[in-house]
């Protein structure tokens, strides 16, 4: 079996190629490539915030682009996760007004594209949810 990865850990890489995985009936090996790897799906419920770069703070804003708030900031002190709609208890902001607010407009912040939830009906995108917490 070969598993890509990227490059920004070759020492984790060259680990895995001489660790027991590799060993077997099925081995495995790492094999370095330049991109990006997305993570699995498995407990994707708990892992907010969501994209590449967290800019998107729960699964019903990910599934639904419109929703998506240009600022939003969330309490570190005390963070609080929805369980109902899986992701962070946030505020929608007006601006960036100091640096635990996510601004959207900055380059490689960005909320835009992956609009395939968008086409799904209400009741269509409360069905991924509800399947995406059982994983």
């Amino acid at each position: 079996m070969l598993c890509s990865s990227n490059y920004s850990s070759p020492q984790f890489v060259n680990w895995f190629n001489q660790s027991w995985f590799t060993t077997g009936d099925h081995p495995a090996k790492l094999a370095p490539f330049k991109g990006y790897i997305a993570p699995p799906l498995d407990g994707i419920w708990a892992t907010a915030p969501y994209l590449h770069n967290g800019s998107v703070p729960d699964l019903e804003s990910l599934l639904n682009s419109r929703l998506r708030p240009k600022y939003w900031s969330r309490d570190f002190k005390n963070p609080q996760y929805n369980l109902d709609t899986p992701g962070w208890k946030y505020g929608e902001e007006y601006s960036a007004t100091n640096k635990e607010t996510y601004n959207t407009t900055l380059k490689g912040y960005s909320n835009a594209g992956h609009y395939f939830g968008d086409n799904l009906t209400n009741d269509e995108r409360k069905a991924v949810i509800e399947y995406l917490k059982t994983l």
